[in-house]
């Protein structure tokens, strides 16, 4: 038997084993590498899955249920405003056919007083229970008889003004026209809240009126309650059964009371509570019912702290079983860390030490790898930053050497200079004094001499200021680019040209320097321009803004093809007259203060040189 079994066993055993195998490789691919590799991870976004589909569960449940509180609790208080609606239609319903039913009795054509009184008896007996009193006012609006005592023969007009509305819209009927007149307000008299509705009788002038209690009736339209408060607005929002005459209600003015008007339940959500219309069939009225949002939604806000205390339960549980399974894997973790903390702050003999073999025990092997091999560059950084100490004082000490030797050769050139400028001039005093054909053939000679020691002074101030401008700019003012630029052309012969400068911005520079570099660009400008074709003052020099800097634009004859790597070298130019010094000057300022210049080479309308890096865009310079 154990022969028999033992295959089948074997066979379940390696199916298990496989499906097994099957899951671990699904998983692998789906786990990144890191997780897989790391517990501490692992157990990081375990705890954090746990908490964020706890926490989604509760926020979808909450909104949810919420979403449906809050509904219910609207379409309850909509429920609530027609109910009102309708029971103040039905009411108005009923008084108004009490008053038809009761104005057909035959007694008031006859005129006599008694049988008046007898069908205004009668009249009361069959009336419902909020009906407050029946009176009878003739053609000339006395009350001729009266369920009320007090009220008989006395004037509509003195003793009861509020029925001259419903009185006048009753009689204003015509032919087999028949109007129920009713108050377009409730009137307050001994201590109850009245309307009247008046009705002509079926033959004669006069005027049956019915009073009707809205109070006994409908004393929640005209008393706040602790959650809702309803009332009845007439179309510009005044209070139907107030019993004092108020302004409109602020709810007037919304959107809501006018569909409510036009005859269409709606409902306004406020910022402390939730008002619903309704509106009263066969009137202009509408019913408003107020409830305040702290108590309409107050089973929502229930659920919003069940939800917190689910959540914190939650979050309280997953800490406890973090901190059981953290002694034994992430406190480890804690301590490696602040280690490299403290190696970090520059202690690198913290203790490294551990016996474990596990995968924190290879993290601890692995730090203390790496804390020997930091020691070993920060040896190699302290190396190479003394050499850079000795390269930068060596750099310092052969630019003040620089400085120094362009000083002496500008001060020992230029007294030979002076020598031979005054020696020149006696010489060009004396020509005067020989005859005229000696000094026509001396003069050329003179005039060469002159033109060269203009050149060599021009050069030995190139020189001086290509020693100087090349020191690095320690520090910086604010400077206006287009003003900078206007003062750098009053120093330039411009020989009728023009500069035009569209826009402006400030930026950090030194304004001597940069000055120089805008006289070197543009007499660059005016030297090689315009064209040949163009007449005299055709130059125009334009100083314009960039993305991150500015550029020096002109219309004359631009930079060769051939020649735009070379311009900015020492010595180059293409005019017989020139230095060759200008724009290496431009080139040594702009680098200076830590920026670029370049050629545009795809500007086909002159020479185009663009200053780059001069803004780092963070906005605070400011375009005019």
């Amino acid at each position: 038997m154990d022969g028999r079994n033992t295959p089948g066993s074997d066979g379940s055993e390696a199916g298990a084993d496989g499906r097994t195998s099957a899951v671990r490789r699904v998983g692998g691919r789906l786990v990144p590498g890191p997780v897989r590799r790391s517990y501490a991870l692992k157990f990081a976004v375990a705890m954090a899955v746990v908490i964020l589909v706890i926490t989604a569960v509760g926020v979808g449940s909450y909104v949810q249920i919420r979403g449906i509180i809050e509904d219910d609790a609207e379409n309850t208080l909509q429920s609530t405003a027609a109910l009102q609606a309708d029971s103040v239609s039905e009411w108005m319903s009923g008084m108004q056919a009490q008053v038809r039913g009761f104005a057909g009795t035959d007694a008031y054509a006859t005129g006599d007083p008694e049988r008046i009184d007898e069908a205004l008896s009668a009249s009361a007996a069959q009336a419902s229970a909020d009906v407050a009193g029946i009176h009878y006012v003739d053609a000339d609006g006395r009350i001729a008889a009266s369920t009320v005592a007090d009220l008989e023969g006395s004037e509509v007009d003195t003793s009861r003004p509020e029925w001259a509305g419903p009185i006048a819209t009753a009689r204003n009927g015509s032919g087999d026209e028949w109007r129920v007149g009713v108050s377009d307000r409730a009137y307050e008299s001994n201590g109850r809240l009245l309307m009247a509705f008046a009705g002509r009788v079926r033959v004669g002038e006069g005027v049956l009126v019915v009073v009707g209690d809205v109070r006994s009736d409908f004393e929640q339209l005209h008393r706040s309650r602790s959650i809702v408060r309803t009332q009845l607005l007439d179309p510009e929002g005044r209070n139907v059964f107030a019993s004092r005459r108020s302004g409109p209600s602020a709810l007037a003015e919304t959107a809501a009371f006018e569909r409510a008007v036009a005859g269409e339940p709606a409902t306004r959500e406020r910022a402390s509570d939730v008002v619903a219309f309704a509106p009263v069939r066969a009137t202009p009225w509408v019913v408003a019912t107020e409830a305040p949002k702290s108590q309409l939604y107050q089973a929502s806000e229930t659920v919003g702290r069940n939800v917190v205390v689910l959540v914190a339960a939650s979050v309280t549980t997953l800490a406890v079983v973090g901190f059981v399974l953290g002694r034994g894997t992430v406190v480890p973790l804690i301590r490696l860390r602040r280690r490299a903390e403290a190696m970090e702050d520059g202690d690198l003999d913290v203790d490294l030490s551990t016996t474990r073999e596990d995968e924190i025990g290879r993290l601890f092997v692995a730090f203390d790898g790496m804390r020997e091999a930091l020691r070993a560059q920060i040896r190699e950084s302290e190396a190479a930053r003394e050499r850079a100490e000795r390269s930068r004082a060596a750099l310092e000490r052969q630019n003040e050497r620089l400085d120094q030797f362009a000083s002496t050769v500008s001060h020992d050139l230029r007294n030979p200079l002076n020598v031979a400028s005054g020696h020149l001039q006696l010489i060009e005093r004396k020509l005067d004094d020989l005859d005229e054909e000696v000094d026509e053939a001396l003069a050329p000679h003179v005039e060469k001499v002159d033109t060269a020691h203009a050149r060599i002074e021009e050069i030995v101030g190139d020189v001086l200021t290509l020693a100087r401008q090349g020191r690095d700019i320690e520090e910086t003012q604010t400077v206006d680019l287009a003003t900078v630029a206007r003062d750098a052309w009053a120093t330039v012969d411009s020989d009728g040209a023009t500069l035009s400068v569209p826009g402006t911005r400030t930026l950090a520079a030194d304004p001597d320097r940069l000055r120089q570099a805008f006289e070197n660009l543009f007499r660059n400008a005016v030297e090689h321009g315009p064209p040949d074709d163009a007449g005299d003052g055709d130059l125009t020099v334009t100083v314009e803004l960039t993305a991150d800097g500015f550029a020096v634009a002109d219309d004359g004859t631009g930079v060769p093809p051939d020649a735009v790597d070379e311009v900015f070298e020492y010595g180059h130019t293409t005019d017989a007259d020139g230095t060759g010094f200008g724009l290496a000057i431009v080139e040594t300022v702009v680098e200076a203060h830590g920026w670029s210049v370049a050629v545009d080479t795809d500007y086909d309308d002159g020479a185009r040189f663009v200053v780059s890096g001069v803004f780092d865009g963070s906005g605070d310079d400011s375009e005019a």
